[in-house]
Formats: structure tokens, sequence, C-alpha cells
């Protein structure tokens, strides 16, 4: 097996040996001290390429304390790693280390792992484990395991990419890194790699990745499938276990689903996760603050039955709570939490954002209900508009209200165009008496005085507005 003592970060490993060794590797041996001092940053290794910055952001080092290994995001609550690398189906604590430099190092998150309770200590086939995050990881764009119709691509001959934090072939270690190779057998597990291209110690749990190719019926998505298990010689090929046969078990055992597409019989059952699916992971787009989330990524997908929300038409209904219309508030700045609610008959409301004055504002959007905004407005004459979108891409929109912060209230007349009828003077100027809207003395853009907390500070509290006018916010469509 292809675990790793704590005493050295990983990488992928290309080795020089090309033949498969005759014996199975167990368990990579601990460095000596001197060992550690020879250690490469980012070391060269045949066949395989340091990950950039970003790449692969799914791939995650797995740390035990006494050992590490790698591992795949692939739910925003669970990772999927080897049965050896907990190697005990009873939990044991790990952290969790997402980035691609020395172990990870951009975020940590901890986790509990559990091994399969058929793992009998034995490379391949039953060598499969998951960990439940402590808490979720929301903003990382997911490549799900392949299940259902999509295991076909899974073929001998064909081109898949190893990654993790293991060995090198010169003895460096501590990056991700990745190499393409392809798939030797298939059954129940799997040979892959050979002739100087394979993983190492460190890299048990990691990922292998498929490109669901068009020119053989996919989308040019890409799925992970392969758990790294062992093997013999670095170099030489190794044997990997299939994410597909380990599925219904960790469903059941930790209550998550994480098959968007797909009934754990292998249905097709498409959820509003089964899509959003990265084109390009390999070459990382945006930055870890975000989850390297800014990559071009797939519509709602097809490629096993009717894509999710195709058959829905119909817009979901919204309606603004409170304040009700015509409020109006004599102190100011005013604090304002404007709540709504939001229905869909068909698959389910997405999200809900906020217009003031017809406009987007930073952190206008709540993905989730209660649907509300705590906002602080300036003096001036407001209207309020709530905009829901279904899963399906529908936008249904609330009438509009007017509200007054030392000013009288726009009269909207159950309205909901977002559109003023000309008269400047009704709405979002700082004094009530017209003219521009939302600039000050710091020459901000035309928008009202008014954000919203970000999605800490929206169930917490107040966030404290300057003028600076309104920040669009664009938001990502599940629909290309």
């Amino acid at each position: 097996m292809r675990a790793l003592p704590a005493s050295r970060p990983l990488s992928v490993l290309v080795a020089l040996t090309a033949g498969l060794a005759s014996s199975t590797a167990l368990a990579g041996d601990p460095e000596t001290p001197d060992e550690l001092m020879s250690i490469e940053d980012s070391p060269e290794i045949y066949g395989g390429t340091s990950v950039g910055y970003c790449g692969w952001p799914t791939t995650i080092y797995l740390d035990f304390g006494a050992w590490v290994c790698s591992g795949t995001l692939v739910h925003k609550d669970i990772v999927i790693t080897a049965a050896h690398c907990p190697d005990t189906p009873n939990g044991r604590n790990a952290t969790v280390r997402f980035g691609e430099k020395n172990g990870g190092g951009e975020r940590t998150v901890n986790s509990t792992c559990y091994s399969n309770p058929g793992y009998n200590g034995n490379i391949g086939t039953n060598d499969y484990a998951y960990c439940k995050l402590d808490s979720s990881v929301t903003d990382i764009p997911i490549i799900p395991p392949a299940f259902g119709c999509e295991v076909s691509a899974i073929t001998a001959g064909r081109d898949v990419v190893l990654v993790g934090f293991g060995n090198s072939d010169n003895g460096g270690s501590g990056s991700k890194r990745e190499v393409t190779t392809t798939i030797n057998t298939i059954s129940t597990e799997a040979f892959i790699g050979g002739m100087g291209k394979d993983t190492c110690q460190g890299d048990s749990g990691g990922p292998v990745y498929i490109q669901l190719k068009s020119e053989f019926g996919g989308d040019d998505t890409w799925r992970a499938f392969g758990i790294t298990s062992g093997g013999g010689a670095c170099g030489g090929g190794g044997y990997y276990a299939l994410m597909h046969v380990a599925i219904p078990w960790i469903e059941q055992h930790s209550g998550v689903d994480i098959t968007p597409c797909h009934n754990v019989d292998g249905t097709w059952a498409p959820t509003p996760a089964c899509g959003g699916i990265p084109y390009d992971p390999a070459n990382g787009v945006g930055n870890w603050a975000t989850g390297c989330s800014d990559g071009s990524v797939s519509a709602f997908s097809g490629l096993c039955g009717t894509p999710f929300g195709d058959d829905d038409e119909d817009p979901p209904t919204v309606t603004i709570t409170a304040p009700a219309d015509g409020t109006y508030y004599d102190s100011s700045p005013a604090d304002v939490m404007v709540t709504a609610t939001a229905e869909d008959i068909g698959y389910g409301v997405s999200n809900v954002r906020l217009l003031i004055n017809g406009d987007e504002f930073a952190n206008n959007v709540d993905g989730a209900a209660p649907w509300e905004w705590p906002l602080v407005l300036p003096d001036g004459a407001w209207t309020i508009q709530a905009v829901a979108t279904d899963w399906s891409g529908n936008e249904g929109v609330s009438e509009i209200i007017g509200v007054g912060v030392n000013a009288d209230p726009p009269n909207t007349n159950g309205d909901t165009d977002t559109g003023t009828d000309g008269n400047a003077d009704e709405v979002g100027t700082l004094d009530g008496t017209g003219g521009d809207l939302g600039a000050d003395d710091r020459g901000g853009t035309e928008g009202c005085a008014c954000t919203a907390g970000d999605e800490q500070d929206r169930r917490g509290g107040l966030a404290v507005t300057a003028l600076l006018g309104l920040g669009l916010l664009g938001l990502r469509r599940r629909r290309g």
C-alpha cells in the first residue's frame, strides 16, 4: 500500500523503473533525517508535472498525524480515500488539507474517516474508505464519481490522470503532482500505468480522473473513478479500487448522496447538483479564497437521460413579507430587515436575490431559506423587489414595495416592473429631493448606499454600509 509516514509530505510519482516488481508494496518506509534533508520542494518527475495553482482542487492531502495519504473531495461533505489510510471501520480523525504545495497549505477542514468493513488488508477491490467533513466545502467545483451509464467509459486503453501528493522518482515530495497514463485492465479493480508512469507512497487514496470525451459520446466533463491502493515497485503500474463499487456502502454508512445524477442502483435520477461540472480542472482558474471556482463548468448533464429541469417551464413565485409597502422610517440610517417567501412547483427554488431601485448590490443573493436580507438604508425613497430563480433557470419576481427613510415612500401600486416612470424624485435619492441615485462626495457609481451582510453576517446581524454605490454581483447560471 502507498501510505506515507507523516515525517514527509507527498507528490505523484513517475519512477525510472518501467517493469512491475514481483512483490506487492504494503507500505512506505519512513525516511531518515538525512533523507528528509535531501527532499526537494518541487522535483521533476518522469512523465508527470507539478500541478499549477488551483489545479485539480478536489485532490486533497489527508493528514492522520502519524501518516498521510491523498484523497478526493466528491461532495461538499465527503472525501473518498483508501481503506488502509484510516485503517479502521470505527472512525479515525484526520485533517483534510487543500492546496498544491507542501501538503496542501491553502485551507484545512477536520474530518472523521471510516474504512470499508469488508477490507481484509489486500490491495485493490475492497480498499476504499470515506471521510465525513466537520464543515461543508461549498465553493470548490466538484468532479463527481463516475456512476451509472458513465462507468461504461472506464475501459482498457483509455487515457486517465493520476493525481496525488506522494513520492517522486528522485525522492522528492511535498507538492501535488499529476501524470497522464492509460488503463491496462479493469474488472472489480483497475490496473493502471507502468512504463515509468505511476503513483507511489503517499498517493494512497488519491484519485484517478477520466474525461468523458465528446468523441466517445460524452460531454467533455470529468469524473473521478479510481482510488489509489498499491502495487509493486513505483513506476511499474498499480492497482486501484473503484469508486462506483464503493458508492453503495459509502452512501448507506454516511447517509450522504454522493451521486448527483443517479440513484444508488445506477439509474438516472438527476438532482440540481447534476451539473456545474468542470471542463478543465487541471488548469485552475480563480483563487483559493473563492474555491478555485472561476473556470468553465457544464450545464445540467444529460449523458444518461433527460437533464435535470428540462421539463420545468413554470417560474417560481416570490413575495416580500417585510417590510410592508409604504413603510416610513424616521431615523437615518435605517436598519431594515427584508424577508420573503418563495415557492416552486417544479424542482424547487435555487436562490432569491434582492433588487433596490431595480439594481443588484453586494451580497444580494440568498442561496437558502429563510430568505432574508439585513439592510441599512440612508435618507431617501427606495423601491425593493425580490427575484426568485428555480433550478431550471426560470425566474419569478415579486411585487415592488416602497419604503422611505426621512422621505415619503414611493407609490408602487403593486407594480412588478423594475423600471421607473422617469420621475427621478420618486426613488433612490439621498435626501428625497431627486437627482442622481446613490452617489456621494467620494464619487461612487449610481445605486443605493445599501449592502447586505455576507453569508456569515446574514444570519447574525446587519452589515455596516458605506455610500459606495451598488456593486454588481454576477450569478453563476447552471444552464449553459
